[in-house]
């Protein structure tokens, strides 16, 4: 069985557009790949000093809405995988992450 991801493309919170992703052998690379579509959007999107709930909204309005398909056509779940809790999880994450480096490069300078 095969299995595809589409993104649907958000301008101002409406789907404008349907983009295929990707078809994939497994269940589990649709996944990976779904959770690589949010990660790159939250990583392009993020500027310094932004907080994790600024970046989350940024996702929320503009990100793209991820679903995976199964050869019938019909939407999937994926395993427990919930794309709204994991891209708040990666903000948080990616904020953490700048700020910390934004800390040791501080530090190193000050030395």
């Amino acid at each position: 069985m095969s299995f595809f991801v589409d993104a649907l493309v958000r301008v101002n919170d409406v789907p404008v557009e349907v983009q295929s992703v990707g078809k994939f052998a497994t269940q589990d690379e649709a996944c990976t790949a779904s959770k690589h579509g949010i990660d790159e959007f939250l990583l392009r999107e993020f500027k310094p000093g932004m907080n994790a709930r600024t970046l989350f909204s940024r996702f929320r309005e503009f990100g793209p809405i991820l679903v995976i398909f199964g050869e019938l056509g019909k939407p999937m779940e994926c395993g427990g995988f919930n794309a709204t809790q994991y891209a708040m999880l990666r903000c948080e994450e990616i904020v953490r992450i700048a700020n910390s480096d934004s800390l040791a490069v501080s530090q190193s300078q000050q030395a």
